[in-house]
């Protein structure tokens, strides 16, 4: 890269040697892309242009100007947009244009500043970035290829699929989300939203390791306290 515009979003920065900043950087034209820069690169959840240069992995980032108007979120939202984040710096691989997984994060910052249903704009990023990166979940078919029985009851098994079991999601709910662009346009039931919580917390772990996520315990920090 030799000045290279890249239109995106800071995932992340933090300080790094005398007067720099480490940055992730979510662009439309390169996918994910790590820099230094010497000055602060834009604020989170705003659309930015950076120009990169550099041979290496690290690159340098310069002439950095807003490209669009930040996204406000609070409260929940905002450890939303945190979790949003830090899937895309763990699970990104560098240099690898994914356009569809940038308008997925557009698109889910977006739902969380018009404070749409918090659990469905999460779900449907997880789904369209597990399948950006080549691990989408079969809704319509078992691990064994058979279609899925409405009234049998399933186990999802990480990285091989559904499995038939004596307890577990019911086909007729995993049925309800295997059309991947109808859940993506609609609502499902409070039902299946569980379910596919479930399932992708399941897929994800595979992906993300045994590291936890940070985003996850600020959140569940940030509740009160319920004293007996």
């Amino acid at each position: 890269m030799r000045n290279e515009p890249l239109h995106g979003y800071v995932l992340h920065q933090r300080a790094y040697r005398e007067n720099s900043k480490l940055v992730n950087f979510l662009s439309f034209e390169a996918g994910r892309v790590d820099g230094v820069a010497r000055q602060t690169i834009g604020t989170l959840y705003q659309p930015t242009l950076l120009f990169a240069t550099g041979k290496s992995a690290l690159k340098t980032f310069a002439k950095a100007e807003a490209a669009g108007s930040a996204i406000t979120m609070m409260g929940d939202a905002l450890f939303a947009g945190f979790y949003l984040n830090e899937l895309l710096v763990r699970l990104l691989p560098h240099q690898e244009a994914l356009p569809e997984v940038v308008r997925a994060y557009g698109d889910a910052l977006q739902a969380l500043s018009e404070k749409q249903s918090l659990i469905a704009t999460l779900r449907r990023f997880e789904l369209v970035l597990l399948e950006q990166l080549g691990y989408a979940i079969d809704f319509q078919s078992d691990w064994l290829g058979q279609p899925i029985d409405p009234n049998a009851l399933y186990r999802y098994q990480r990285g091989e699929g559904f499995a038939l079991n004596s307890s577990g999601e019911t086909g007729a709910s995993i049925l309800a989300v295997s059309d991947f662009q109808s859940f993506i346009h609609n609502s499902v039931t409070a039902d299946c939203l569980s379910m596919l919580t479930r399932v992708l917390r399941n897929a994800l772990a595979v992906q993300l390791g045994d590291k936890p996520l940070k985003s996850r315990a600020l959140w569940i920090a940030s509740k009160p306290r319920v004293s007996n």
